[in-house]
């Protein structure tokens, strides 16, 4: 073998480890990547509650009419929603915000969302939920913080979570009941969003 052949096979032995180092670090940033988004995926008899996926975005944007702050949010509803992904990788519901869709499951289509997150004025992880109008009194909003608050408990090393209601809101208080909920007290809180205060009853959910 000449010298001008063996320096060839020696540039090729070179330029194929490269390239095969190149592809193990893509490998390796590609596990990388889908180690930061866990996934939650719930089944009930009539729904599924799962993590948001960007093909979600569509669907995403009906449940901007529920909350009056959900509302403010439409202008911007791609970041709204890429900051709710964007909170998968950490799934903090002490100190963030954990926030899934409820689908129904014979059609796919969205009806309504469960949360997890630090109230703003209690400093207390609070469960929330919020459905359509056209999926309301169907039992839904039941089933849904059902399968929530179960898997929430085998996930999360938690003594409890709250649920503030309205006063006047008679169904929400209902659901919460009807879940297991424990009627503390009645509070004035402030509303971040709008700087004003207004009364709630003060729920929690043991896990313990």
């Amino acid at each position: 073998m000449k010298l001008s052949d063996k320096t060839s096979t020696y540039h090729l032995k070179i330029s194929i480890w490269l390239l095969t180092s190149k592809v193990i670090k893509l490998r390796i940033r590609q596990v990388q990547l889908m180690n930061t988004v866990n996934i939650v995926y719930l089944e009930t008899e009539r729904l599924v509650i799962r993590t948001f996926a960007e093909s979600d975005f569509e669907q995403f944007k009906k449940l901007l009419d529920i909350y009056e702050g959900w509302q403010a949010q439409k202008p911007r509803a791609k970041e709204f929603f890429d900051w709710h992904l964007s909170n998968y990788g950490k799934m903090d519901i002490v100190t963030g915000c954990l926030c899934l869709g409820v689908f129904e499951k014979e059609t796919g289509f969205i009806i309504g969302q469960v949360a997890a997150q630090e109230h703003d004025d209690l400093r207390e992880p609070e469960f929330g939920y919020g459905l359509l109008t056209s999926a309301r009194g169907m039992g839904y909003a039941k089933e849904a913080a059902k399968a929530f608050l179960n898997w929430i408990g085998n996930e999360y090393d938690i003594p409890y979570i709250v649920g503030t209601v309205e006063v006047n809101n008679l169904s929400s208080q209902k659901v919460l009941e009807h879940c297991g909920f424990e009627l503390i007290d009645k509070r004035n809180l402030l509303i971040h969003l709008t700087d004003e205060r207004y009364d709630f009853k003060y729920y929690r959910y043991h896990f313990k």
